[in-house]
């Protein structure tokens, strides 16, 4: 039996995806500093990832609803997701690293994900996964011998929430570093938009399935907020055009220049 809230969920998920999709396209146009184009390559890799991760999700959640949602598809979903994931949060780590020290660090940074994927691989087939089912809107998977505690589980969770939440938490520390109201109405927007994501992707209902849908309007409402941050209504383009442009210092600067 088809449930509406699940299916309600699958059609926010095309939402997002396309919401996410419009940002990560927004972000490519622009033009940056020869020195920050990698940057900005990350960041939209960020958005566009997001939106790939939607469309799976949205298609899981599709194929339950016609039935077809077997074992082997859902861990070729899940397995590509989490390809997916590693490499958006690479490029989120990146952006934010360059943003707030003008450097990449790439060979490091490259390193820990590459570690971090073959880790969470290791990690999903050792828990022998059963069965697949949606919960709450979302694909989950059923395992055999699941584990929760352990160093493993804990190199997990770092690489999930550590390096992203101080990284959005360091970019809006920059607010510190300039007065001019553009450049601090960029970094709020853009941080509490990654602090938002993150904060609903930690949310996990297990029911009733309408909190599913809750979680989902909160992640695509992450992505108004970036929207907003690069392409501001007019009436707040109006009131930042009279703001004196360059009155913060390099870190400032720095942010100005990088999408």
């Amino acid at each position: 039996m088809s449930d509406p809230w699940n299916e309600a969920v699958g059609v926010t998920s095309v939402f997002s995806a396309a919401a996410y999709a419009y940002v990560a396209y927004r972000l490519s146009q622009r033009q940056v500093a020869p020195a920050a184009v990698l940057a900005s390559r990350q960041f939209t890799l960020w958005w566009a990832g997001l939106s790939g991760t939607a469309v799976l999700g949205g298609a899981a959640v599709l194929l339950a609803t016609l039935g077809w949602l077997t074992l082997p598809v859902a861990e070729t979903a899940e397995f590509v997701i989490v390809l997916l994931d590693c490499a958006i949060l690479w490029g989120l780590v990146g952006y934010l690293t360059y943003v707030y020290t003008g450097r990449y660090y790439l060979v490091p940074l490259s390193a820990f994900y590459a570690v971090f994927y073959v880790a969470v691989l290791y990690f999903e087939i050792s828990e022998v996964p059963i069965g697949a089912h949606i919960q709450a809107g979302s694909l989950t998977l059923t395992y055999a011998h699941p584990v929760v505690l352990g160093p493993l589980v804990d190199f997990v969770v770092f690489g999930l929430l550590v390096p992203e939440f101080a990284g959005a938490f360091a970019y809006l520390s920059l607010l510190r570093s300039t007065r001019d109201p553009a450049q601090r109405y960029r970094i709020t927007l853009v941080s509490l938009s990654i602090l938002l994501w993150f904060s609903a992707a930690l949310f996990i209902p297990s029911s009733p399935a309408s909190w599913g849908l809750v979680k989902g309007l909160l992640e695509a409402g992450s992505a108004l907020l970036t929207l907003a941050a690069y392409s501001p209504p007019h009436w707040v383009r109006e009131r930042l055009s009279s703001s004196v442009a360059g009155a913060g210092g390099p870190d400032a600067q720095r942010v100005a220049t990088t999408p």
